[in-house]
């Protein structure tokens, strides 16, 4: 049995602080690294997947049925700089949990809503299907 730590409630002693959030040496510590600090007031300039993924968080997603987000969540992660994911309708049913034809559906709905572009069709000798991934949908 090791030594743990432990006070008379059977706790772990110093398991109630939680560490600092950044390393101490990384820290800005005068006032003049204060001062390039963004202002609350101030946006964020995010580019390309971040502005992506704010725009469908901030004005997208509450809009959605969970099964709609999953997916367009997995569409999401599996797009390279382009914008364009390029996977099977069977790989996102098995990381959604959801099954393939539903997957198909959602896809269509997604398209209808503007969020998701089919770029190719992919299947059987034709390879993984395209899709060009937006944050916003159309209105």
């Amino acid at each position: 049995m090791t030594d743990v730590p432990m006070d008379g409630m059977g706790r772990l002693t110093g398991a109630g602080v939680l560490p600092p959030m950044e390393d101490a040496q990384t820290t800005p510590q005068s006032p003049q690294h204060r001062s390039h600090r963004r202002s609350r007031n101030t946006p964020k300039r995010t580019s390309g997947r971040w502005q992506t993924l704010n725009a469908f968080v901030d004005n997208t997603m509450a809009e959605l049925t969970p099964r709609q987000t999953k997916v367009w969540l997995v569409l999401f992660r599996d797009c390279s700089r382009d914008g364009v994911a390029r996977t099977s309708q069977t790989w996102i049913a098995k990381r959604t949990g959801l099954c393939r034809p539903t997957v198909s559906t959602v896809i269509s709905e997604l398209a209808a809503l503007g969020l998701v572009r089919i770029v190719h069709a992919g299947g059987l000798n034709r390879g993984f299907s395209k899709y060009e991934i937006r944050g916003l949908a159309d209105r």
